[in-house]
């Protein structure tokens, strides 16, 4: 493709887009920006990078911290992770979509969720994809990722959503994992991260055709 572009890169959680983005990054050699971009905004403004965290799209570290505390239950667990406190600040979304837009202009790059294809929707040279898979598929990989038993996933799952989806319309208005959003949907429970990355790859590089 030989147009300066930009790839942004949403899914549902348990689909492995994180490792999928980085590798399809490698294939394209290009930057991949995860929470790279939480980084880089902090340095800007500077501020804590734990304040960006804070307001992120998703914070799974906190459940996961506290199932391996092995809280016993799913209500103990959001009490214990304090999920639902957790107050997305329109402040740090701005400096984050800044930085979104400024990275995009520096030259090819893939941009990993944060509500990137909204931000960066009138970008001419944009092209969105999005990663998703059925949940059982889910459940058995955040099982095996994080070495959780088969309730810890689904609560894992369940609470990463349901925070992803309220982040995604609270700053877009659009609902999330809405497939007409986006230029190519891909099913990683069909295919190995190879396969997904190749077809990834084919996809964005026929761009120019």
């Amino acid at each position: 493709m030989s147009n300066h572009y930009v790839i942004t890169l949403s899914r549902q959680f348990g689909t492995g887009g994180r490792a999928i983005g980085r590798a399809l990054g490698s294939a394209l050699g290009i930057p991949v920006y995860d929470r790279e971009l939480l980084e880089e905004a902090a340095r800007t403004y500077n501020i804590p990078v734990s304040i960006m965290e804070r307001s992120d799209e998703t914070v799974p570290s906190r459940l996961l911290e506290a199932l391996s505390m092995n809280t016993p239950n799913y209500c103990q667990l959001a009490s214990a992770a304090d999920y639902s406190s957790i107050v997305i600040s329109d402040t740090t979304f701005n400096w984050q979509s800044a930085t979104i837009r400024r990275i995009a202009a520096q030259g090819p790059c893939i941009i990993i969720g944060r509500c990137g294809d909204y931000v960066l929707r009138k970008e001419p040279n944009l092209v969105s994809l999005f990663l998703y898979a059925d949940y059982e598929y889910r459940v058995e990989h955040i099982c095996e990722k994080y070495q959780l038993s088969r309730s810890d996933a689904i609560a894992l799952i369940d609470t990463t959503e349901k925070q992803r989806e309220r982040y995604y319309k609270k700053h877009t208005g659009r609902n999330f994992a809405r497939m007409e959003n986006y230029d190519l949907c891909l099913n990683t429970a069909t295919v190995t991260q190879e396969m997904a990355v190749l077809l990834l790859e084919a996809f964005i590089k026929n761009q120019d055709t």
